[in-house]
């Protein structure tokens, strides 16, 4: 096109280059349309920064198709500044009986890369199917690259089998040997995020190929419960599968476990308290440390001697100098976060450590220190991200009037707006603001009740009058106890708000089941950790018979003391290779800066009964994964 402006343009998805020639004309209208984007958005927006590209489409007689076309192009554009909800908007704008075919596999390609960028993987499903409908025979890229779209898509909404099928899937259409390693990469990081009881249910429902890759994936797990059996696996595996596609793409890691999986630690040390104000939350862990202990050597497994150290009128200095001359490897404690904070800001210990609490850097560089806790701050984060998961964008805040409530809410909120949601509004209760009067003014049902006073005074009468809910929210988050979470529900109801999705944290379940208290909270969603929603589990068992009197107030505590038993001995891995994970008894366990992060699992009460929450809990969508399966 003569005289035209030349535009390169650069597509994040799989850093694929994706040219538009656009000529003054188009790129003018693009302009227009990215300001009026900025101006429906309510923010000032920068101009689009210069762009030294062009395109080779010429315009589209048709008025209506042409329009089609540059919202395409403006989309690409939005997508290139990262401004993926924006670029998303435009895209489902697009009426796919006025875009030209050979458009679609374009439109499919921001579609997909801008709703895996804001994480919202039923939004990724659903526009690949919705842009699929009339795409011509895909070439083997095009193949290569949606299968990995819906590889990541599945794996965000909890769908594995379909997530695990379609990256297998993506390496067998590979077009070159560099392309099926990325996808079989891709392949072992997306197990690496599967808990094992799910790739154990995988495993017997795959097909040849893949049932090998899910059988080293738990290969790799034996590393951390059980290192002195990992060689022997990993040699029986060989053995089993001579000839799979692992045995060329075996993952780099795997030589680096067999050395570490050689070396063990063999004695801990645990700085603890004996009296003082946090002597019974000590006696519990200790506790829980030795039942972990016996519980391995009961199983005929080796278990590390544990020396116990009173803190309780000791410096730190002294503490490890004894650790050392009893020949201590690792340090399990303090439990005091006033220690940790000083530990915390020195270069380096005397002996690795694990941390029983988290201190006030979370940037600190101790590479010699971790930090192990039971955070309800980590947990708010986890309820914001499964909420956009989920599509929900608006989000009602109601917590505690305390300190405790007032730190859970601050983290939900940076962790909610940094993922691009909004806080339609918050409310705390506590003595200044009872539980129901903080419900009504966050559900804004007074202003229903002033306008119907208004309309009282104006008519002289007094009409029929029902409260009405706001209706600009998605769901709501809450942190609360039992006692006054089983309120909460009830209220909406009455409020006329019993369909508002609730999301919360494990402050909501005590950990014992009790239906006819519990039937309350039916509907409300929850994480919490896996000893509490997973059956059957031998040592929460022996501790819950050993010590019932504690259960109720401690039973987390229990599992971070049997947690910590075991990460005291994986630390070497976690050195090693920071991307591992761990499955414990209070959740996935990895690690973020050094501090441990717990991915929880979700549940959700159902007749008083706590149960595993459903995939599509917030939206019925069997049927488009139904569909997109079969494809």
């Amino acid at each position: 096109m003569k005289g035209s402006t030349r535009v390169i343009l650069k597509l994040s998805a799989y850093n694929k280059p994706y040219f538009l020639q656009l000529g003054f004309y188009r790129l003018g209208l693009v302009c227009l349309l990215l300001l009026a984007l900025a101006g429906c958005s309510g923010k000032v927006t920068e101009a689009p920064p210069k762009q030294e590209v062009t395109s080779q489409r010429t315009t589209h007689p048709n008025p209506e198709v042409e329009s089609q076309l540059v919202r395409l192009d403006a989309a690409n554009i939005l997508t290139q500044q990262q401004r993926h909800q924006e670029s998303l908007d435009l895209i489902q704008t697009l009426q796919l009986g006025l875009l030209p075919n050979k458009y679609h596999w374009q439109a499919l390609e921001l579609a997909a890369t801008n709703s895996l960028a804001l994480d919202n993987g039923w939004q990724a499903l659903r526009l690949i199917e919705y842009f699929s409908q009339a795409l011509p025979s895909l070439s083997r890229q095009q193949q290569y690259q949606l299968f990995g779209y819906r590889a990541d898509a599945f794996l965000l909404t909890g769908f594995y089998s379909n997530a695990l099928e379609n990256r297998h899937n993506q390496a067998r259409a590979a077009l070159n040997k560099q392309q099926q390693k990325a996808a079989y990469q891709a392949l072992w990081l997306n197990m690496q995020q599967i808990n094992s009881e799910t790739l154990l249910s995988l495993q017997k429902q795959s097909q040849t190929l893949l049932q090998g890759w899910i059988d080293l994936a738990l290969v790799r797990r034996t590393v951390v419960d059980h290192p002195e059996l990992f060689v022997a696996r990993l040699d029986q595996w060989h053995n089993t599968w001579p000839r799979h596609p692992a045995q060329a793409f075996m993952p780099e890691e795997m030589q680096l476990l067999v050395k570490l999986s050689e070396k063990q630690i063999v004695h801990l040390g645990v700085f603890l308290p004996e009296t003082g104000p946090l002597a019974d939350p000590a006696s519990v862990l200790r506790d829980a440390l030795i039942a972990r202990q016996l519980d391995a050597l009961k199983q005929g497994y080796p278990a590390p001697k544990i020396t116990f150290f009173n803190t309780q009128g000791a410096s730190l200095d002294e503490l490890y100098t004894q650790a050392i001359a009893a020949g201590v490897e690792v340090v399990i404690g303090p439990l005091a976060k006033a220690n940790v904070g000083l530990i915390e800001n020195r270069s380096r210990l005397p002996l690795p450590t694990l941390a029983l609490n988290y201190g006030n850097n979370i940037n600190f560089r101790n590479t010699s220190l971790y930090q192990f806790g039971l955070s309800a701050e980590n947990e708010a984060v986890q309820v914001a991200l499964k909420a956009w998961q989920s599509g929900f964008r608006r989000a009602l805040i109601l917590t505690p009037e305390n300190s405790w409530g007032t730190r859970v809410k601050e983290s939900f909120i940076v962790a909610w707006e940094k993922l691009g949601g909004e806080v339609t509004h918050s409310r705390q209760y506590g003595e200044s603001l009872t539980l129901d009067k903080s419900l009504r003014e966050l559900l804004e049902v007074q202003l229903s009740q002033q306008r119907h006073q208004r309309l009282t005074r104006l008519l002289g009468q007094r009409p029929h009058f029902a409260p009405r809910p706001r209706e600009d929210s998605d769901f709501l988050f809450i942190h609360a106890t039992p006692a006054t979470a089983r309120q909460i529900k009830p209220a909406l109801s009455f409020l006329r708000a019993a369909n508002l999705p609730v999301l919360a944290t494990s402050s909501i379940y005590s950990g014992n089941s009790n239906p006819n208290q519990d039937k309350d909270m039916n509907g409300i969603a929850f994480c919490d950790i896996p000893w509490y929603l997973q059956t059957d589990n031998p040592l929460e068992n022996a501790i819950r018979s050993t010590w019932p009197e504690n259960i109720s107030r401690y039973g987390r505590l229990y599992a971070m003391g049997a947690d910590a038993y075991l990460l005291a001995q994986r630390m070497p891995l976690f050195d090693a290779l920071p991307e591992s994970r761990i499955e414990g008894a209070t959740g996935r366990l990895s690690h973020t800066n050094r501090r441990i992060i717990r991915e929880l699992e979700w549940a959700q009460f159902n007749r008083g009964r706590v149960e595993p929450l459903a995939a599509n809990a917030f939206e019925n969508k069997e049927q488009l994964v139904d569909q997109l399966t079969a494809d």
